[in-house]
């Protein structure tokens, strides 16, 4: 009977403990329907783009010019140099956003396949 009882609150406390996880999605994931939609290239901006830097970050290319993004972390896609990872690869992406500083602030950001 108490392994019964244990169990029973042991299921309990994970049912509410899930309850309080955050269930939103990162802000450069919601989409803005009034707001305009760029098809770019997106890889690492040192790797692929020959940006200035030692550091692997995601960088865009929109209408011709190189951008670093600031939003989605180049590893949120899977692995930098994985296979497909950006670091290999430039792959199409559709984002929104601004550009602020010499940078593009994403508001948006997911890859096309």
């Amino acid at each position: 009977m108490k392994k019964i009882i244990y169990f029973l609150m042991s299921w309990t406390l994970i049912g509410l403990s899930l309850g309080f996880v955050s269930n939103t999605k990162p802000k450069y994931l919601q989409l803005d329907k009034k707001q305009t939609r760029y098809t770019v290239e997106a890889s690492c901006g040192s790797c692929n783009f020959d940006m200035p830097g030692d550091v692997c970050q995601l960088a865009i290319k929109l209408e011709d010019k190189k951008y670093y993004v600031v939003g989605p972390n180049i590893n949120d896609y899977g692995g930098s140099h994985s296979k497909n990872g950006f670091c290999k690869v430039v792959r199409k992406a559709q984002v929104q956003g601004k550009i602020v500083d010499d940078k593009f602030v994403a508001s948006y950001f997911k890859l096309l396949p």
